[in-house]
């Protein structure tokens, strides 16, 4: 039986522009009970600019993620321990020496040891932090039983195991750029019969204080991940996409849990429990438009992908070339081309991917609620709807006869769905929702109030966005009378306003069907005043 010391460990870590937090876990390392191990720092990409990382071993490689950085770190050494950790895990300092004892009592090949996370103390303060900790929505530390943690306890930020076996096993697999690509590894290496075996003493502190653009970011990693995931696994379950369908059937909680559950004790209890639930549920649903949002962008480009078939490619270099936005500056027919011309369905579909429009249907979302009837005008391919469709919503979409609703039509029988796709040139659309809305749509229409006074007529609440003038001769559109129609909203109740992006005035107000309120009229008074909507 083999004897493990120092000498036998490599450490490896990705990172990514995050010098002043690797260097705090690189000082940690430094200050190891035990010594002799190496520790690779392997920069994913190169576009970054280190510096002098002092008791480490620099690899620079292409950016492909963390998965791929830790796979090149491992290549890069001959000792048989490999302890991957996270550049933002400063490690106590028994961390080493708490790995190697467990591989000493198990050197089997195929035994691995998981080290504990704790938030780090300078971050305990942070409310993100502690969600993220306390819900289990990054680890599941709570939950482990006994020694064994089990292959889906594979976390690659403080996880050790034999090189061999490994790298027997693929190592991290490089088609995940960031997410998932634990559970996978884990997962590839539990068939070869991994045992993950928990060290709660070898425990590292996580340094890295959550912002709300993190979480958001985090969750459309997430997103993607498991739609990837589930296309490699057919026995893999995507478990936050369940708790995000969980939360959108429940109805919406105060945005004041979050921060009352860190007044009620942390100690187990009925009042604890039915706080966490709540707050929890508040972060799922205010998260739930940016992960469906990743997850339908993914599935967008695979469906188109599949509809066009070998003139995908064409499709691709087109919009990449910017010849898409040429024909449309040349032909100065906009409704001539987009009736005929099938070269943008990419260009939407990117445009879609974008993320541009969440916070346009996370603000309708809030306004109409769960399970709310929508009515998509001007819909093209039909993104908006189909995101609110997984949102719960009941949704029909009306444009003219074109491209992007043929593929719309091909999408929602693919997909199974059941939903009215209307022809506003043949077909009378009737009335009778919840919200009539019309995204980056109006400043392409000639009359902008006979568009609008289509939506009123249809929606109890009516939503469009208005893009200021930006010339540009590729993506051409018509000026608007932001002030007037911003008038125009005023008079018949005026729901919400927000600006955008720099140029996107969103505002909502009622349709024919809904009655102004006093509220309405108070929201445009307190707005003009406050110099937040244009005089």
């Amino acid at each position: 039986m083999p004897e493990y010391g120092a000498e036998d460990v490599v450490v490896v870590i990705p990172t990514r522009d995050r010098w002043r937090i690797l260097r705090r876990t690189l000082d940690a390392l430094a200050h190891q009970s035990v010594s002799g191990f190496d520790t690779i720092v392997v920069l994913d990409g190169t576009d970054q600019q280190p510096p002098n990382l002092e008791g480490a071993r620099v690899i620079t490689r292409e950016h492909g993620g963390p998965g791929a950085a830790r796979n090149t770190g491992a290549e890069a050494s001959e000792r048989p321990l490999v302890l991957f950790l996270g550049d933002d895990m400063v490690p106590d300092p028994e961390l080493v020496a708490r790995h190697l004892d467990v591989h000493n009592r198990r050197p089997e090949p195929e035994v691995a040891v998981l080290g504990h996370v704790d938030i780090h103390p300078e971050v305990g303060h942070n409310r993100l932090n502690r969600w993220m900790d306390w819900s289990g929505t990054q680890f599941d530390y709570r939950n482990i039983t006994g020694s064994d943690a089990g292959f889906g306890r594979f976390y690659s930020c403080n996880v050790s195991l034999k090189r061999d076996f490994f790298l027997a096993a693929g190592g991290f697999d490089e088609d995940f750029i960031y997410y998932y690509e634990d559970l996978d590894c884990g997962y590839r290496l539990d068939r070869k019969g991994l045992r993950l075996l928990y060290e709660p003493g070898a425990r590292v502190h996580h340094l890295h204080p959550l912002k709300w653009n993190d979480i958001v970011g985090r969750f459309q990693g997430v997103a993607r991940g498991e739609r990837m995931m589930a296309a490699k696994h057919a026995w893999f379950e995507p478990f936050f996409t369940r708790r995000i369908q969980r939360a959108l059937r429940r109805p919406p909680t105060s945005k004041a849990w979050p921060m009352l559950v860190d007044r009620v004790p942390s100690r187990p209890s009925a009042l604890r429990r039915a706080a966490e639930r709540k707050a929890d549920l508040w972060y799922y649903r205010t998260l739930a438009p940016y992960f469906i949002d990743a997850w339908e962008g993914d599935r967008d480009l695979e469906e188109l992908r599949e509809y066009l078939g070998e003139r995908y490619e064409d499709a691709r270099l087109a919009d990449h070339m910017g010849e898409v936005q040429r024909e449309l500056a040349s032909l100065g027919d906009e409704d001539a081309f987009y009736r005929s011309s099938e070269a943008y369905l990419y260009d939407l579909t990117v445009f879609a991917m974008s993320g541009t429009k969440v916070p346009y249907r996370a603000d309708l979302e809030r306004l109409v609620g769960p399970r709310a009837r929508l009515l998509d005008w001007g819909c093209g391919i039909g993104a908006d709807g189909l995101r609110f469709v997984a949102q719960g919503h009941t949704v029909s979409f009306a444009d003219f006869e074109n491209p992007s609703t043929r593929f719309l039509r091909w999408r929602l029988q693919r997909r199974g769905l059941t939903a009215a796709v209307y022809d506003i040139d043949r077909d009378e659309v009737p009335g009778g929702f919840d919200a009539a809305y019309a995204l980056d749509v109006i400043e392409h229409v000639e009359d902008p109030f006979a568009f609008l006074a289509e939506l009123e007529r249809r929606g109890r609440i009516v939503m469009v966005n208005l893009l200021e003038d930006e010339p540009d001769p590729l993506h051409p559109h018509r000026s608007l009378p932001i002030r007037a129609i911003l008038d125009h909203a005023s008079r018949r109740g005026l729901v919400t306003y927000r600006k955008y992006h720099g140029r996107s005035h969103l505002v909502a107000y009622r349709g024919t069907a809904g009655r102004p309120r006093i509220t309405d009229r108070l929201r445009s008074i307190v707005l003009r005043r406050s110099g937040a909507l244009p005089a």
